[in-house]
C-alpha cells in the first residue's frame, strides 16, 4: 500500500503556538519516511519529489489555505500531468477557507486520523469531492482576484493578524467607508480599465472595480457570492464589478447566493479566463499576492478529488 504523504510547516503560527498538536501528527502518522516539514519552496519541491517516488495515494497538508497554495503549486510542477494524489486539508492553518467551503469538519488531528481509518479500510472508501483548480502563470488555487479584491486583502491584513474575526471587522470597516466615502473607501474602490474575455467572448473594455474568478462558492463569512461554481466542477465562476457597481446594495443578494444584475457585474461561469490591460496589476491567488505584466490568462484544471469525511 503506497501510504499517505504529511506535509506540515513546523514554523506556522497555529504550530509554533501548539507544538503538541504536530507532534500528534507525527505519531499517527503510519510512515514516518512520509512525513516532511518544508520551511521553503525548495523544501516543498522536494518533499513531493519524495512523495510521487513513493507513489502516495493520498496528499494531507496540515496548513491554511497559504500552505495549500504552495503544495499545489509544486505538486502541478512535480507530477507535470502524471495521476494526482488525492488531497485531505487538515485545516491547520489561521485562514480555511477551501476546508470550510467543503464542510470538512473535525480538528486538524481528528480529520488526519479519520482519513487514516479510512483508508486503512481502502481508499475507494473515502468520500470525496472533485473541484477544479485554477491556474494562473503556472500558480494554482482556488480563488483569484484583481483590484478591489486586493486592496481589500492589504486592509485586512493591516487590520491584525488574520482571522475570522478580524476579517469581520475588515468588513465592517469598509462597509461603513463606503457609506461615508472615507479613507478606504477611496483606497479600495479605484477602478481598474481592463478587458476580459471568457471562453472567446469578450464583454468589452472598461473600468472593473474588481474580478473574481473562483471554484468554490463561499468567500468567507457565510457570502457564497460565488454560487455558480458549484453547476459545473470543470468551471469557474467570475464576477467582474463594474466601475459605478453599488456593491452595498447588493449584499442581499450575495447573503443568499443570488447572481447580480448585469449593470452591477459581468456575471458567468467558464473554463479560461483572459484580463487584458493597459498597465501592470497586482492579483491574489488564495490570499498570495502576485504581479503580472498587464495580460493574464486564467484557466481551470486539473480536477481534484479533495477528501471530505
Amino acid at each position: 500500500m503506497p501510504g499517505i504523504g504529511l506535509i506540515s510547516n513546523p514554523y506556522s503560527r497555529k504550530n509554533r503556538k501548539n507544538p503538541s498538536r504536530l507532534q500528534k501528527l507525527i505519531n499517527a502518522a503510519p510512515d514516518k519516511n512520509l512525513v516532511k516539514l518544508p520551511v521553503s519552496y525548495d523544501e516543498m519541491d522536494t518533499a513531493i519529489s519524495h512523495f510521487k517516488e513513493n507513489e502516495i495515494d493520498i496528499l494531507a497538508i496540515n496548513g491554511g489555505d497559504g500552505t495549500v497554495h504552495v503544495a499545489l503549486c509544486s505538486l502541478m510542477k512535480i507530477y507535470k500531468g502524471k495521476d494526482l494524489p488525492k488531497l485531505a486539508i487538515l485545516k491547520g492553518g489561521t485562514m480555511n477557507q477551501t476546508a470550510t467551503n467543503l464542510r470538512i469538519k473535525g480538528n486538524t488531528v481528528s480529520i488526519f486520523k479519520r482519513v487514516l481509518e479510512g483508508y486503512a479500510k481502502s481508499d475507494r472508501s473515502l468520500k470525496t469531492k472533485k473541484v477544479s483548480l485554477l491556474r494562473a502563470n503556472d500558480r494554482y488555487g482556488f480563488i483569484f482576484g484583481n483590484g478591489a479584491v486586493c486592496s481589500f486583502l492589504d486592509v485586512y491584513h493591516r487590520s491584525g493578524d488574520p482571522s475570522p474575526l478580524v476579517a469581520g471587522k475588515a468588513v465592517l470597516s469598509t462597509v461603513g467607508s463606503i457609506i461615508v466615502r472615507g479613507k478606504i473607501y477611496k483606497e479600495i474602490f479605484t477602478p481598474v480599465s481592463q478587458k476580459v474575455t471568457v471562453d472567446n467572448f469578450c464583454f468589452g473594455h472598461s473600468p472593473y472595480l474588481a474580478t473574481l474568478i473562483t471554484t468554490i462558492p463561499e468567500l468567507g463569512l457565510g457570502f457564497e457570492v460565488m454560487h455558480r461554481s458549484k453547476v459545473d466542477h470543470t468551471k469557474a465562476h467570475m464576477i467582474a464589478f463594474h466601475e459605478k457597481a453599488k456593491i452595498i446594495m447588493q449584499f442581499h443578494r450575495a447573503w443568499m447566493g443570488l447572481s447580480l444584475p448585469p449593470d452591477i457585474a459581468d456575471d458567468t461561469i467558464g473554463k479560461r479566463f483572459v484580463i487584458d490591460c493597459e498597465k501592470p496589476f497586482k492579483y491574489t491567488l488564495d490570499g498570495d499576492f502576485y504581479s503580472c505584466s498587464g495580460r493574464l490568462t486564467i484557466e481551470t484544471g486539473p480536477v481534484m478529488d479533495i477528501i471530505v469525511e
